[in-house]
């Protein structure tokens, strides 16, 4: 068969173990890893060896299959990031189960909803955790076991009391699993466009999902975590820095100034980010004098960043050899990457397609495939593509404690097996691809498609601003006006008049913010780092 001259097509250099197992394939890497440090917890100086958390995972493992726990089941975790949390992931793909991690802010509705969904048959709770939601789960009978990271508390186990097997590393075996078609990880999709899917991924997939064949990272290198491990990008970014043998450096809810002092303290090698975050960075005051000359590389992602962003960091730490922006998703893991551009890094671009991964552009009404330059839906096709979602159950089933699934009311994939990722995009002349914004985010603003992430950044820009959400309030006349949600630095002030005149300085007419501006305490945000512009529509 020819190639479509019309698709993008990333390279077939990837290595995966025979065995495509997940467990055992990380378990088989932290061997060789020895001494180094797995994690840190940069607020107590906590540390665990690579060596040590070789041996919890065994530990788990065994005490997992002890209680039950066997292929095709669920084990899931609800807490904030402690030092317990992965080994507890870890152990439980070497049992050869599945893991699905709960949103410990998740409120009872949606938390209820994502139990129900993946039926966990153990239930990891962090102290804070279970006292918000102790009640809501003892209306699921389906949790057969609930473990407390610490001390027992009513009818629950504590995790030490919880680790009754061991064996040597040498003599342990990880549970066999089908690598192809069994569930490693169910994650849930961020329900900004209605209510959270649950995004199966197969240990193939996320195989595939969390190699990367770079010079990123490597044996001994800190990384700064600043996701939670219970978000999908969190999680497997976790997994990819592990397997690289990179220290995990980790601090729940770090501000500008924390974040300083981590990486002045441990000296970071390497921050994973998003353009929230990196605005912060820049606009805090006085942070001069912190010593950053260990950061080496600094990779954005979660939202678009602009390059004037990107470009003040690389003045701020000259040392970081690579300040780039990424492109993935969690139905197929990365998609593009600035290592894959031919010519290197590309200003605006999040560079080129990943091995195994083939990208097409395609116009949104009539779904033909389009040329460079033009912009349409970004539909991508991979080994690495999630296996399913669980969207919906019936719930007259409920009482019974059984469920039964419900497909996708919306297709997610074309006739050809791509998948549409909802994304407007395009790619250039030398096949660099760039993101314009999520097409159910575009406002339709006097019959003009107005990407509200464009407006962001120019407000972002603005020394008053902190964090900024744009979207369209309904308009008889215009459809909708482009409308500003902003939160303030600590301390400034501003009008909204003088923000509507900011933006009007730097776009055209057709993106100015008719709708005005609101102001906020904060932005509400889906798990992870992504602004919820559903419910700021219902602010309107």
């Amino acid at each position: 068969m020819l190639k479509n001259k019309l698709y993008l097509y990333g390279g077939d250099a990837i290595t995966l173990p025979a065995h495509l197992h997940v467990g055992k394939f990380m378990l088989n890497k932290f061997k060789s890893f020895g001494t180094f440090d797995a994690f840190i917890n940069a607020a107590t100086d906590e540390r665990l060896t690579f060596k040590e958390l070789t041996q919890q995972i065994v530990k788990i493992a065994l005490s997992l299959a002890h209680i039950g726990v066997k292929r095709g089941h669920v084990v899931s975790i609800c807490s904030e990031n402690v030092m317990e949390f992965l080994p507890v992931v870890y152990g439980t793909l070497a049992a050869g189960a599945t893991f699905s991690p709960i949103d410990v802010t998740c409120e009872k509705a949606a938390l209820l909803h994502r139990l129900n969904l993946v039926q966990p048959k153990i239930l990891f709770f962090s102290p804070s955790g279970y006292n918000k939601h102790k009640e809501s789960v003892k209306l699921l009978t389906f949790i057969e076991k609930i473990i407390i990271f610490g001390e027992p508390v009513e009818k629950t186990v504590g995790f030490k009391d919880f680790l009754t097997q061991d064996a040597s590393v040498e003599d342990f075996e990880a549970a066999p699993v089908n690598g192809s078609e069994d569930i490693a990880l169910i994650l849930f999709s961020s329900g900004t466009s209605g209510v959270s899917k649950g995004i199966k991924l197969s240990h193939l997939s996320l195989l595939i999902y969390i190699q990367e064949k770079d010079d990123v990272l490597s044996l001994g290198l800190m990384t700064l975590e600043l996701f939670e491990w219970y978000s999908s990008y969190g999680l497997t970014l976790t997994f990819y820095m592990h397997q690289k043998g990179s220290t995990v450096v980790f601090y729940n809810n770090a501000d500008a100034t924390k974040c300083f002092e981590i990486i002045e303290q441990y000296k970071i090698n390497v921050i994973p980010t998003t353009p929230t975050i990196l605005v912060q960075l820049m606009k805090l005051k006085d942070s001069s004098h912190y010593d950053t000359s260990s950061i080496k590389v600094i990779f954005v992602s979660g939202t678009i960043c602009d390059e004037s962003t990107l470009e003040a960091i690389r003045k701020r730490m000259p040392n970081a050899l690579s300040v780039c922006q990424y492109y993935g998703m969690t139905e197929c893991g990365g998609i593009c990457h600035p290592i894959h551009g031919q010519f290197g890094y590309r200003a605006g671009s999040v560079g080129g397609v990943r091995n195994l991964f083939v990208l097409k552009i395609v116009d949104v009404e009539t779904r033909q495939p389009l040329g460079p330059n033009q912009r349409g839906e970004i539909c991508v096709k991979s080994p690495s593509l999630m296996k399913g979602k669980y969207t919906q159950y019936t719930v007259s089933y409920i009482m019974f404690n059984v469920y039964r699934y419900i497909g996708e009311t919306i297709d997610y994939l074309d006739e050809e097996g791509f998948f549409k990722t909802g994304d407007i995009g395009y790619y250039d002349e030398d096949k660099y691809v760039y993101v314009v914004d999520r097409i159910k985010d575009l406002i339709k603003f006097n019959n003009y498609h107005v990407p509200p992430a464009e407006i962001e950044t120019i407000i972002l820009q603005h020394p008053a601003v902190r964090e900024v959400g744009v979207v369209g309030a309904k308009n008889e006349e215009f459809h909708e006006l482009p409308t500003a949600f902003v939160v303030l630095e600590p301390g400034a002030q501003v009008t909204e008049q003088e923000l509507v005149d900011f933006v009007d300085k730097h776009v055209s007419s057709k993106m100015r913010l008719a709708g005005g501006v609101r102001f906020l305490e904060a932005l509400p945000r889906c798990a992870g780092v992504k602004v919820d512009r559903k419910k700021l529509r219902l602010m309107l």
